[in-house]
């Protein structure tokens, strides 16, 4: 097993007696708590306001404080119908999500962002709006679809935000983890990503320390879920503050079919995540 942190693969070993207690008690909280049914629907795999950039703080701080606003007399187009276009040739209907609701449900409401700056400063006018198209991530793969576009006064990109209703293409949703978990060890890996579920095989990613020595993967399996994480030793001295995330491939003892896969360190379910 290599002593170094920064394995090209981490290799997957039988799990020693404390990731089986711990897949243990993380079974039994997540049956408590209800295991996780699959999410249903096209969701979103980044923000709705693809490349937000800003070239000052002020703006960057009128952004998060909401203080936004469209200019008088600027025209904004009717939305209508359009649609999703996929990478894979399919596509799906959808209305043109006005300009002012998308724009208010990416703008925050941080007012305190701008206490020590002028209100002068501390503000963006949108000067002119149109309706065009971005590029967008999504769990079905790459797709096209309509968007808002807004030039503000004194910056130097427009400010892009989609115009698909959430019920099109939704956002991402948190899992939220049981709450009787006590807290993992040290010593415990976070799983980042499932990468791959097929038949038997299971591929996922690890965070570990860029230091972490001798890491391993491991599973501990039930009939309903399989529980999924990794482990390194002890580490004594310096190290840099980096944080890694390394691929582990596992083979179960019979395909995984419908059970749930499990992270041992938080207890929330992973879904398959290709590569982008």
């Amino acid at each position: 097993m290599p002593a170094s942190g920064n394995p090209a693969v981490i290799p997957a070993v039988p799990a020693p007696p404390e990731f089986v207690d711990r897949a243990k008690v993380v079974a039994d909280a997540v049956r408590a708590a209800g295991i996780p049914k699959p999410p249903e629907g096209i969701f979103l795999r980044g923000t709705r306001s693809p490349g937000l950039a800003f070239d000052t703080t002020e703006q960057k701080l009128a952004w998060s404080a909401g203080n936004v606003v469209i200019a008088p007399g600027v025209r904004i187009p009717p939305g209508g119908g359009s649609r999703v276009d996929f990478a894979d040739g399919s596509s799906v209907p959808t209305t043109v999500l006005d300009a002012r609701p998308a724009l208010a449900g990416e703008i925050g409401s941080q007012a305190s962002n701008c206490r020590s700056i002028p209100a002068a400063l501390c503000k963006l006018t949108i000067t002119a709006v149109t309706l065009g198209t971005a590029k967008i991530d999504t769990t079905r793969g790459p797709a096209t679809g309509p968007a808002w576009s807004f030039t503000v006064k004194g910056l130097s990109i427009k400010i892009v935000v989609l115009a698909v209703p959430q019920d099109v293409l939704k956002s991402p949703a948190l899992p939220v983890p049981p709450t009787s978990l006590p807290t993992p060890s040290r010593n415990l890996l976070s799983p980042d990503a499932l990468r791959r579920a097929d038949g038997n095989i299971l591929t996922f990613t690890l965070n570990h320390g860029a230091c972490d020595p001798n890491l391993a993967s491991h599973v501990v399996e039930y009939d309903d879920l399989v529980v999924i994480g990794g482990t390194h030793t002890a580490f004594s001295g310096g190290c840099i503050a980096v944080l890694r995330s390394t691929p582990t491939t596992i083979t179960l003892t019979q395909p995984l079919g419908d059970r749930a896969v499990i992270t041992a360190d938080t207890g929330i379910r992973l879904f398959v995540d290709p590569p982008r």
